[in-house]
């Protein structure tokens, strides 16, 4: 077992309430498992409690001994001020500097050149092909047109063997074609 959470409750970083949970679930090597519920059911602030960003309440979270965890969150800092080209952000990010098109095809331009969906298509190859076992993914489909989920589509299918996905998202056909398993948040006021 790579990540396994028992009974876990945990509110918004600096928050003892809303609570969130209890939850539990585990991922093995290699699988996909996506993480589902309403908006506000605290998806993201799991994710935080999973890398250690946000203290956990109750239960427990345990990592296999030396798991690298790598976390794409929904929207990633404004690239306006970083003058880098994909290929310069891939390098940064000890990821695969060869995706796949069209992802390569924006490898030399200026990532504040690169629209929002383009630069959170490179985020995610970027996620997946860095150093890590598990790759926590938040809502990687949102804000993508139906030609850039397709891309996402492919990225996930032709990840890593053996790298495993705890994915949060509301996206039914990302959910039924690219998981293994769905798990449901319990609604607020539960734990």
């Amino acid at each position: 077992m790579l990540l396994s959470l028992h009974e876990v409750i945990t509110a918004p970083s600096g928050r003892r309430e809303p609570r969130i949970g209890p939850v539990s679930l585990c991922v093995d090597t290699g699988e996909a498992v996506a993480l589902t519920g309403p908006n506000g059911a605290g998806k993201s602030t799991l994710l935080a409690a999973i890398t250690g960003r946000t203290p956990i309440l109750a239960g427990s979270i345990h990592l296999a001994a030396g798991t690298r965890l790598q976390l794409v969150e929904q929207s990633g800092r404004p690239d306006n001020d970083l003058p880098v080209s994909g290929r310069d952000f891939l390098d940064l990010a000890d990821a695969d500097a060869a995706p796949p098109a069209p992802v390569s095809d924006w490898l030399d331009q200026r990532l504040d050149t690169l629209s929002g969906g383009q630069r959170q298509l490179l985020r995610i190859w970027a996620g997946l092909t860095a150093p890590a076992d598990l790759v926590l993914l938040d809502e990687p489909s949102n804000n993508l047109d139906d030609t850039s989920r397709a891309i996402l589509q492919r990225l996930l299918r032709d990840r890593p063997v053996g790298r495993s996905l705890l994915l949060v998202s509301h996206d039914p056909e990302l959910l039924t074609n690219d998981c293994h398993r769905l798990v449901a948040m319990p609604e607020h006021g539960n734990g």
